[in-house]
C-alpha cells in the first residue's frame, strides 16, 4: 500500500512540475524600443544578444532573381508609439533637441519622418542563437497601426510571410535566429515579390518596429530538468531508508 501511495504521489508531483514548466514557457521576454532610452542610430544597434541592421533595396540594380541591398542606418526614435526604423542617410547624434529628427538629407537638412521604415527601407535582425519569438510590437508614424495592416516579414526558417497586424503587433510564435521586417515597397519590387513569391508587401509607409517578445524555452527545461533531478534524490533516499 505504502509503495504504491509513494508512486502515485511521485506522479503527481510529475505532473505539477510539467504544468510549472508549461507556464513558464509561456512567458515572455521583451526587447523593449520605444521610448525606452534616448534616440540613436548606427551600424548596427545592440540590445543585448540582438543586433539590428538597416538596409534599402535598389530598384533593379540586380537582376530580378538577386534583389540588392544599399546599407543604411538602424536608428531609435525614443519618441512616443515609435521605436526603430531606417535612416537613409547618416545620423547626427549632435542634433540639438528632444524632438530633432537626426536623419539626414542629401542636402543636409533633417529629413522629416524618414526615421521610419519607408518605400524600399528593411530592418535586419539578428540574435547570437536560436530564439522562440511570440510577436513583434508595431506602430505607425507615432501612432496605432489599423488592425489589418499588413507587415512583410522574412526569417531563416519561414521565409517570407505577409502578416497582418492586429492590436499593434504582428504573431509568430516560432523559432528563429535572423529576421527582416519590410517598409512598404517600390511598384518594382511590389513586382519582384509577386512574380517569384506570390506574395504582397506591406501596404502602410510609415512603421516602427516598437518590440520583440521572446518565449524563454531554455528556462522552461531548465525547471524541468531540476525537477526530475529532485524526483530522483527522493528516490534515492526512500530506496536507502
Amino acid at each position: 500500500m505504502n509503495r504504491n501511495l509513494s508512486k502515485l504521489l511521485q506522479s503527481l508531483a510529475g505532473v505539477v512540475i510539467f504544468s510549472m514548466a508549461s507556464l513558464s514557457m509561456a512567458a515572455t521576454y521583451t526587447y523593449d524600443f520605444d521610448a525606452d532610452e534616448h534616440e540613436r542610430g548606427g551600424q548596427p544597434l545592440v540590445f543585448g544578444d540582438l543586433s539590428v541592421y538597416g538596409g534599402l533595396l535598389v530598384d533593379g540594380v540586380a537582376p530580378d532573381y538577386d534583389p540588392t541591398f544599399m546599407r543604411a542606418n538602424a536608428y531609435l526614435d525614443a519618441g512616443t508609439k515609435s521605436g526603430l526604423g531606417v535612416c537613409r542617410e547618416k545620423v547626427d547624434n549632435g542634433a540639438g533637441g528632444p524632438a530633432a529628427n537626426k536623419c539626414f538629407t542629401h542636402g543636409g537638412g533633417y529629413a522629416g519622418s524618414d526615421d521610419n521604415l519607408q518605400i524600399n527601407e528593411v530592418l535586419g535582425f539578428v540574435f547570437d542563437s536560436a530564439k522562440k519569438i511570440s510577436d513583434v510590437g508595431i506602430w505607425g508614424k507615432h501612432d496605432h497601426v489599423p488592425d489589418g495592416t499588413k507587415v512583410l516579414i522574412w526569417t531563416d526558417t519561414g521565409g517570407f510571410d505577409l502578416l497582418d497586424v492586429v492590436a499593434d503587433k504582428i504573431t509568430l510564435g516560432f523559432e528563429l535566429t535572423k529576421m527582416a521586417i519590410f517598409g512598404s515597397m517600390s511598384d518594382w519590387y511590389k513586382g519582384f515579390m509577386k512574380k517569384h513569391f506570390d506574395i504582397g508587401t506591406t501596404n502602410t509607409d510609415a512603421l516602427y518596429v516598437a518590440g520583440i517578445n521572446e518565449v524563454p524555452i531554455p528556462a522552461a527545461i531548465w525547471l524541468f530538468g531540476s525537477a526530475l533531478l529532485g524526483l530522483t534524490g527522493l528516490r534515492r533516499r526512500k530506496v536507502a531508508v
